[in-house]
């Protein structure tokens, strides 16, 4: 049973920690007699605490920290034990409390940081919330998350805007995010994002469709010929015959590639799942030079001075631009695709299966499963439409058949 005694600081001091128990912690408790709820916890390893012991309303047991000997006086740790006896009346949880306190005083650098742990992001997702969260509010990252205000959102966003409004949604839509989540998890009351929604100051988003122009196919393709190394070449072809994105061509792995069935399947894509796509006839020839090139390593693009795929083709896109009429950037080949795909009469569900978008939210075409042959015919019907408007020059021939 607990020993009462009547707490002095010398008397407090005094108190011996009890051995240990075969190399096991041993504590000893003792009741304050001037405050019977006020209690000191003395281990083997030296620490001396004072806490509060007290049944709630309901009879659940609470036992409440006030701190170590050596931070509290007996008089002010009697005086915080009234206080926290007084809450406990009133049906105050205070371990509850001081854990709301606890998260609501993490920083918003903590909080995305807890965000990105706990959400099944790829590496590139992860990477792209850190770098518009940085480029938007670094001068945050160490203030309380609780402490940012619907007037710091509005001032913040008018002051990024003036560089740039598709920068600025791009920066806030990570913040509204990780917002959500700390709302969700108690680190903030309410989310001072929304006052964006609220006043409509979200800019209008122009859905990007800029794409490569039929009778600009056949200049483009030219000038693809030329980019070096000639991976390069193989890269961009793939992009507008199977409508791959960027990033999902350049991780292609050779062991994903079935030259014998002319399929490659891409692992793990942006909606999460995997995609396999039969190699349309015309771009057959070339992934076949390619792979006496790069086929004695993992990836079909390898990265030139360190282990993984290359990364984005700054220099094969200059050399493009240099030699076409028209600014090209990589995404344009993606819109082209599913333009000649809707060209040549693809049906919508069809094309949703060729860019491996999500159809759960379409109930027919949740019941569609696109046969393997039923998809090489439309990807080389695609294939043949650009054939179609390139000049067939032999060096066209060569590569295409």
């Amino acid at each position: 049973m607990a020993e009462k005694i009547n707490f002095t600081q010398s008397r407090v001091k005094g108190i011996k920690p009890p051995l240990q128990n075969e190399g096991k912690e041993v504590r000893t408790t003792y009741h304050d007699k001037g405050q019977t709820k006020l209690n000191l916890r003395v281990s083997s390893t030296g620490s001396k605490t004072y806490y509060v012991s007290k049944k709630d309303k309901t009879g659940r047991l609470k036992n409440v920290r006030i701190g170590a000997v050596s931070e509290w006086t007996v008089e002010a740790a009697r005086n915080m034990a009234s206080d926290i006896l007084s809450e406990i009346n009133k049906g105050v949880d205070p371990n509850e409390e001081k854990r709301k306190a606890k998260t609501r005083s993490q920083t918003l650098q903590q909080l995305l940081d807890l965000y990105i742990d706990n959400h099944d992001l790829k590496p590139v997702t992860k990477a792209d919330y850190q770098r518009k969260m940085k480029w938007g509010f670094s001068d945050w990252f160490k203030l309380p998350a609780s402490s940012l205000t619907e007037t710091m959102i509005i001032s913040r966003h008018k002051k990024l805007t003036k560089r740039g409004k598709t920068a600025t949604n791009g920066a806030f839509r990570p913040l509204r995010a990780v917002l959500n989540y700390s709302q969700a998890i108690g680190a903030i009351a309410n989310n001072p994002t929304a006052i964006l929604s609220t006043a409509r100051l979200w800019h209008k988003s122009n859905r990007r469709n800029d794409l490569i122009q039929s009778h600009q196919l056949q200049e483009w393709i030219e000038a693809v010929e030329t980019i070096t190394p000639v991976m390069h070449k193989v890269a961009f072809l793939t992009m507008l015959y199977m409508g791959f994105r960027i990033t999902e061509t350049y991780s292609l792995e050779w062991e994903n590639v079935d030259l014998k069935n002319n399929l490659i399947l891409q692992k793990d894509t942006k909606n999460g799942t995997d995609h396999e796509l039969p190699i349309p006839t015309a771009l057959l020839s070339t992934i076949e030079e390619l792979k006496e090139v790069t086929g004695g390593g993992k990836y079909l693009f390898p990265a030139k001075n360190r282990e993984g795929f290359a990364g984005y083709p700054k220099k094969p896109l200059e050399q493009i631009n240099s030699k076409i009429s028209f600014h090209f950037n990589p995404h344009m080949t993606r819109h082209t695709f599913t333009t000649i795909s809707e060209a040549v009469g693809t049906p919508k569900t069809m094309i949703d299966r060729l860019t491996n978008h999500t159809t759960s939210n379409d109930i027919t075409g949740g019941y569609i499963h696109t046969e393997t042959e039923t998809l090489r015919q439309a990807i080389n019907k695609i294939a043949a439409y650009i054939q179609a408007r390139v000049n067939q020059s032999e060096k066209v021939i060569r590569l295409y058949g």
